[in-house]
């Protein structure tokens, strides 16, 4: 069941929640919105659901090119699971689940044998048939949200909608959750929605990506799409860390501090005056320089937990970069608070200064402190 929205808006008052937003999610597939907060996607969720319904001169709602733009939540036969998860404290796991098949308008309503059939399945389906007697109050928040999703099956959906499915539980939880539901997917292939601001999960888990801003979507593609070739600033700096300089583009060359980078044909953009993005496993490293040009920086924090040794560098005028190298590199170079390094990217972004979309969450231009001026001094 492919979805598709066209040219839909949405305003609350004076604010405009959505503007001239289409998308389509294709059969089968499993789509991220993703965005900041107040960027939009729930309110696009909810008009997908039905559960709220675009401004006059929208353009349609279609499921499988059939519009349902104007027919209430009801009668869209939409799975739609919340991030709190709704569940009914007084009903058992198996109540729950039970609970859309046995409201159903008696001509609808499957016999009982077949909703136990029924329930029994999905319970298995999400590995809790073993506590279809527990009630909410004594599962965890990883085991309720499973219930949320088994009740939301159980009406077989034509669609599965999920706003911030994991958002209310802890980091590993929240790992372990998106796996499974990863693998579910592949087992059912329902078409599936699910709203995030959550970057890594919407990388880890989605088919597509469909990144949201200001109640515009900004980019819709693959998750290494989005990642590695990002559309705007905003993707680029809303997709992990990055560290952003100004320079200019003169004769297929970007020139920044005391680098000079050259640029692939057909990737400048127009104008001289560029802004160059570089995400922190970007650069190399060295402790001495190699002949070419380099930034020149020392190490003023050191933190080597998780998997690769991440730095803060402080250039001689006084800009902080962010780096990362594997725990291998930094043992090889002997790097500690206080070394000077030297720096060349491996790869870079460009935007044209002034550009459409601009607002990368993270910059290098940040004031340094008195410790860091002090190592600063001490010179190469």
């Amino acid at each position: 069941m492919s979805i598709e929205v066209r040219h839909i808006s949405k305003t609350f008052g004076s604010f405009t929640a959505l503007h001239d937003v289409s998308l389509v999610v294709p059969t089968g597939s499993l789509v991220a919105l993703l965005g900041p907060s107040g960027s939009g996607k729930t309110t696009l969720l909810r008009i997908i659901a039905g559960l709220d319904f675009a401004d006059a001169g929208s353009g349609p709602v279609l499921f499988h090119n059939e519009d349902v733009g104007d027919r209430p939540a009801a009668q869209r036969r939409v799975g739609f699971v919340f991030q709190h998860y709704a569940l009914f404290r007084h009903l058992t796991v198996f109540e729950n689940v039970a609970f859309g098949l046995r409201v159903r308008p008696r001509r609808l309503r499957p016999p009982r044998r077949e909703i136990r059939r029924r329930v029994r399945e999905l319970l298995g389906l999400v590995q809790l048939d073993w506590l279809a007697d527990r009630y909410p109050s004594q599962l965890s928040g990883g085991q309720r949200q499973r219930v949320a999703l088994a009740r939301a099956l159980a009406v077989e959906p034509n669609v599965l909608l999920l706003d911030e499915p994991f958002g209310a539980l802890d980091a590993k939880v929240r790992l372990e959750l998106r796996q499974w539901l990863r693998r579910l997917h592949d087992e059912i292939h329902v078409t599936s929605v699910f709203v995030t601001h959550d970057q890594e999960e919407a990388l880890e888990l989605a088919d597509r990506v469909v990144v949201m801003n200001g109640g515009r979507i900004e980019q819709v593609g693959a998750p290494d799409e989005v990642f590695h070739e990002p559309a705007s600033e905003f993707v680029m700096g809303f997709l992990g860390q990055v560290n952003v300089f100004h320079g200019r583009l003169e004769a297929g060359r970007v020139r920044f501090g005391e680098l000079a980078v050259e640029v692939p044909p057909g990737e400048a953009p127009p104008g001289g005056d560029v802004r160059i993005f570089v995400r922190p496993h970007d650069w190399r490293v060295d402790r001495r320089a190699n002949g070419e040009p380099t930034l020149q920086a020392v190490v003023c924090r050191l933190n080597a937990a998780g998997p690769h040794a991440r730095l803060r560098l402080t250039t001689p005028a006084g800009e902080s970069i962010d780096v990362e190298v594997p725990h291998e590199r930094c043992r090889e170079l002997a790097l500690h608070v206080g070394a000077h390094v030297f720096l060349s990217p491996k790869q870079i972004k460009l935007f044209a200064n002034g550009g459409a979309a601009c607002g990368a969450r993270s910059t290098i231009r940040e004031f340094v402190t008195q410790e860091d001026r002090s190592l600063l001094a001490t010179g190469p």
